[in-house]
């Protein structure tokens, strides 16, 4: 008879992701980040910036806004584009 535990569960592996951001490439640690660890990774520092996740290079929609404290599950090959948060228009 053994005396250590069965295991139960698998531990999950981690890998880096590749994700394009402002069309430069990107290496994030995993593939569970916060807005502000894409932004810092991608050399945006502060509060003064806003990320958008796009669906493709071209996304006409202008991409959906991730917030600096949301976590999100990124994919390789993901596109992103950073802009500035205190903008105006017009």
């Amino acid at each position: 008879m053994s005396s250590q535990p069965a295991a139960t569960e698998a531990t999950p592996r981690t890998h880096s992701v590749h994700i394009i951001v402002n069309r430069r490439p990107v290496v994030l640690p995993s593939a569970e980040d916060t807005g502000a660890e894409i932004l810092t990774a991608a050399g945006f520092e502060g509060e003064k910036w806003d990320l958008f996740r796009l669906d493709g290079e071209h996304d006409p929609t202008g991409g959906t806004l991730v917030l600096a404290a949301e976590t999100i599950t990124v994919r390789d090959g993901e596109h992103f584009r950073v802009i500035p948060g205190e903008r105006t228009f017009g």
